[in-house]
């Protein structure tokens, strides 16, 4: 099983809707969000740069992955339960966040422990736009 976290935005590159470290980003330089939620959001975006590899290291430069979006493995304890702190801070700051569950994700260009990265086939694409 595959978990994937999206809010109601629209990625410009995937097109399909905003996952939740791009919620996280664009939430993170609101300047309606009280200090204590901004330091929140940079102690989780610490962790999770330092407990999750990006697919962007390990992929060619030369290929092109714009429609590609990553999900968690739902065998990846510790990260899903950060994953569910950060969409805490993002529903108490009025960003309302949908959790997608999928068995399939689509063309995997990289995967690992906790995640797969992939450009999701056309029926998954439909579950994720918004």
């Amino acid at each position: 099983m595959f978990i994937r976290f999206v809010s109601g935005d629209t990625d410009e590159d995937s097109h399909v809707a905003t996952g939740l470290f791009g919620a996280a980003a664009e939430l993170r330089w609101s300047e309606t969000l009280p200090e204590y939620e901004f330091d929140a959001l940079i102690e989780l975006r610490d962790w999770f740069n330092a407990n999750l590899e990006s697919p962007f290291d390990y992929l060619s430069r030369t290929r092109r992955h714009e429609r590609a979006v990553c999900w968690f493995r739902s065998t990846a304890y510790e990260h899903l339960a950060r994953a569910w702190d950060l969409v805490t801070i993002l529903e108490r700051n009025d960003v309302l966040i949908w959790t997608i569950k999928s068995q399939r994700t689509g063309f995997v260009y990289y995967e690992d422990e906790a995640q797969v990265f992939a450009e999701p086939f056309a029926d998954i694409r439909r579950m994720l736009r918004r």
